[in-house]
């Protein structure tokens, strides 16, 4: 049969009445914002580099950073904490051995019936007291803190056979010449035992405080803060900087004609300049340490043994009932001067001027400079 009248006729190709018609395809995920920001054609290529030189940039300043607050806080530890605490160890141990032989000076001079052990023998002790009070605030946990204390006691000790001695050789005076001094001479040869004992005396006890100290010294003028390899590493951060940037012109050039940006060219001498800082603070700093561990040290060191050499030699001497043969005491003005010329090249070492706050400033400017070179050509191209 025909269809009837006014009935459309369906179109070829389409479906029939009554069928419901395919689900049409779904549209193409849009891509991340981030995402076309970065692959945008030139702006993108432009926003890669922009990233990548601020990321250079951020590791040059936290590389720089860490490299000199390393270092100047190595420079700070060994002068204001291990150096002291050698000196005052070695000091302490050289003074009271001169305090044994100022003692038995003043008793074979018959100094000692109008003074007692002496005036020396009480400026000796003073500071070997203040020595040790010095040491127990630099290193209360250390080594020497664990054994001041028992050095404390011997000096105590040590003190009290020296009085002993003085009371005694009063009383041998009092009773006349014919007792020799004998108990006055014994109490004095004990207090001598007690301090230069090899096994356990006072001498020995501070020797080994002085051997970990001179071990802690010798550690931080040999730390590692102080390698030229880790300079390397500021090299190869700014290296890698100057090269971002230099990418940076050349993409410039061969995009928008531009032969130099100049906010780049001042981002690019900046970073000279900062590597150049950071170069000859550390090598300045590192050179000084070198100075402290290879000459000032042991000039210190051999000022020191040569007077407590010719001190003991001067005790013995004297316990012999000989002659000294040389004037006893200390070289105070030798001591001082080796001591002032490892604090200087200390002093030099820790000294690291105004860098620690250069370093961030220049690296900002670096920053401000990157983003106002690629700006200017993003504006250009967006025009």
């Amino acid at each position: 049969m025909g269809q009837p009248k006014g009935s459309p006729v369906p179109a070829a190709g389409s479906a029939p009445p009554g069928t419901a018609s395919p689900p049409a395809a779904a549209p193409a995920p849009a891509a991340p914002p981030s995402a076309a920001w970065l692959r945008d054609g030139t702006p993108g290529r432009l926003r890669r580099l922009l990233l990548l030189i601020l990321t250079a940039t951020v590791l040059l300043w936290l590389i720089a950073t860490i490299v000199v607050q390393g270092l100047h806080g190595t420079a700070a530890t060994v002068r204001d904490q291990d150096a002291p605490a050698f000196t005052d160890a070695t000091e302490a141990h050289a003074v009271l051995s001169d305090a044994d032989r100022a003692a038995w000076q003043s008793f074979r001079s018959g100094e000692a019936q109008l003074t007692g052990p002496g005036q020396q023998y009480q400026n000796d002790i003073t500071t070997a007291g203040q020595d040790l009070e010095q040491l127990a605030a630099l290193a209360p946990s250390g080594t020497a803190g664990q054994q001041l204390p028992t050095i404390s006691g011997q000096l105590v000790n040590y003190q009290g056979l020296v009085e002993q001695a003085d009371a005694a050789n009063r009383a041998d005076i009092a009773v006349g010449n014919a007792s020799g001094h004998d108990l006055g001479y014994a109490y004095l040869t004990y207090s001598s035992s007690a301090m230069r004992n090899p096994q356990g005396g006072l001498l020995a006890s501070i020797s080994g405080v002085t051997a970990a100290d001179r071990q802690a010294l010798d550690q931080g003028l040999g730390s590692w803060w102080a390698s030229p390899v880790l300079l390397v590493l500021v090299v190869a951060a700014a290296g890698w900087l100057l090269w971002c940037i230099l990418r940076a012109q050349r993409f410039l050039l061969r995009r928008f004609r531009r032969l130099v940006s100049p906010p780049l060219a001042v981002a690019g001498v900046l970073t000279v300049v900062l590597l150049a800082w950071v170069l000859a603070t550390a090598v300045s700093a590192e050179s000084s340490l070198g100075a402290a561990r290879g000459s000032a040290l042991p000039a210190l060191t051999q000022v020191w043994q040569a007077q407590s050499s010719a001190v003991d030699a001067q005790a013995a001497a004297l316990r012999a009932g000989k002659t000294p043969s040389a004037s006893g005491g200390l070289n105070v003005i030798a001591t001082q001067q080796a001591s002032s010329a490892l604090t200087a090249d200390l002093t030099s070492a820790q000294d690291v001027g105004l860098l620690p706050a250069g370093i961030p400033l220049l690296a900002v400017a670096i920053v401000g400079l990157t983003w106002l070179g690629f700006k200017l050509r993003l504006d250009e191209y967006r025009g």
